[in-house]
């Protein structure tokens, strides 16, 4: 098992880095009672710029349990490693979605020390803090701690800290492997702005792809009952519907958070009584939202008040809502009742239903499901973009000066400069 990808812009004193690389396996085989020999880790030292991603690279990606990033000016420029973080987000996101949990799989490192609130905007709310070295961490970076002689037992420290975590959160969270293969042409650096987006204006998000707000307007089994007969397709929750089930077991939406991370997007999930909250930040932030309906949820008085009242909203604030409305041709009871249901459907929507391009109604199986969310996932974003700026949602690391071309970072070393004349260099 591959405890933790190392992952980091080629130049970036590549000896130092395979260094900490072996440091950090040795700990973590200690801490996990492993073999000496064990391979617990993976870094790639061969990859230049330009060049092909080599399989085992592709691989330690889709089977890795956890991310370290060692940040620099030079890693955000990197598209390379942009792409691998973002391999990576998509699969702890959909992880932490499906279980409820924050598992911390990921971990961007300071490798050198950055001015206050120059931290890349995606990587911010993601940075490790060492319990145990408090701010002398955040002060020199991991680069300064390995090199300066007097820090070695620092660094020492810092190892067993980091690699106890990392066991301690792979064991606690066991994140699955990626089982389909990665098409590396369709991911999007984390770290670049998506393309398309030329035009956009200085509040763009730059560096995190388009987010896509998923609501599920399904309802739970014991609740489906009530108008319907069939509900083996209905779990104990309304994330948990599946229309395709079987051959396709899965919620529906576990497949288009899917789809959605293989074209380089961002997902969040949520049932309906989300959607007043959600539908608001997609409209004031300029993102989308994807309403998948069952068309059952039309005979819930409740629910369907609720979904006619999003459609007037929608329609008034201008927001980019899209409506996919799964209905399996093998759900016998749903194709006797489907002219009712696919009216009710259309009363609520309105002129919703009348964008062809953004309401897809009766998607009678699986594989027509993966063909048409994309489609539309490429409508609602051109039309973001069309309607202007895509506002970010201000955070604490935001930095009103203007950006800066060596980076996040000043110029590497200004910080540490006093300290390396201090010190002999190991």
């Amino acid at each position: 098992m591959l405890y933790f990808f190392l992952s980091y812009a080629r130049g970036d004193e590549d000896a130092l880095v395979q260094r900490l690389y072996e440091d950090l396996s040795a700990e973590v085989r200690l801490i996990a009672g492993l073999p000496r020999d064990e391979r617990v880790g993976f870094v790639d030292r061969t990859i230049l710029l330009g060049e092909r991603w080599p399989q085992r690279l592709v691989e330690a990606l889709s089977t890795c349990r956890s991310f370290l990033a060692l940040m620099t000016p030079r890693y955000f420029q990197s598209e390379a490693c942009g792409q691998e973080w973002q391999i990576f987000a998509d699969r702890t996101a959909r992880f932490d979605q499906q279980n409820g949990v924050d598992s911390s799989l990921l971990k961007p490192l300071m490798w050198i020390p950055a001015r206050p609130g120059r931290i890349h905007p995606v990587a911010s709310p993601l940075q490790y803090s060492s319990h145990s070295l408090g701010d002398l961490y955040q002060r020199l970076g991991v680069r300064q701690l390995m090199r300066l002689q007097r820090h070695s037992d620092d660094y020492r420290t810092f190892l067993f800290e980091l690699a106890n975590q990392i066991v301690s959160s792979v064991e606690e969270h066991p994140l699955p492997d990626v089982q389909r293969s990665i098409d590396l042409r369709s991911i999007v650096s984390a770290f670049h702005r998506p393309a398309g987006a030329g035009q956009l204006t200085a509040d763009v998000d730059q560096f995190a792809p388009m987010l896509v707000h998923f609501i599920v307007a399904a309802s739970h089994r014991d609740e489906m009952g009530t108008v319907r007969q069939h509900v083996n397709t209905y779990g104990d929750r309304a994330l948990a519907w599946a229309p395709y089930g079987p051959p396709f077991p899965d919620p529906v939406v576990d497949y288009a958070r899917e789809i959605a991370a293989d074209h380089s997007y961002r997902s969040t999930v949520v049932d309906l009584t989300e959607l007043a909250r959600r539908a608001e930040q997609a409209a004031r932030y300029n993102q989308i939202m994807v309403l998948i309906v069952d068309a059952w949820l039309t005979r819930l008085p409740e629910q369907r008040q609720s979904l006619t009242a999003h459609a007037a909203a929608a329609l008034r604030d201008g927001g980019t809502t899209a409506v996919l409305i799964p209905s399996s041709r093998d759900d016998t009871e749903t194709r006797e009742h489907w002219q009712s249901l696919s009216r009710a459907c259309r009363e609520i929507f309105d002129e919703l239903a009348s964008d062809d391009e953004l309401y897809r109604s009766n998607i009678l199986t699986h594989r027509a499901f993966q063909e048409e969310l994309p489609e539309v996932l490429e409508v609602a974003r051109n039309r973001v973009f069309s309607r202007g700026a895509v506002h970010r949602p201000p955070g604490p690391a935001t930095d009103s000066r203007p950006p800066r071309i060596d980076g996040p970072w000043g110029a590497e070393g200004d910080d540490t400069a006093a300290e390396d004349g201090r010190d002999d260099e190991r």
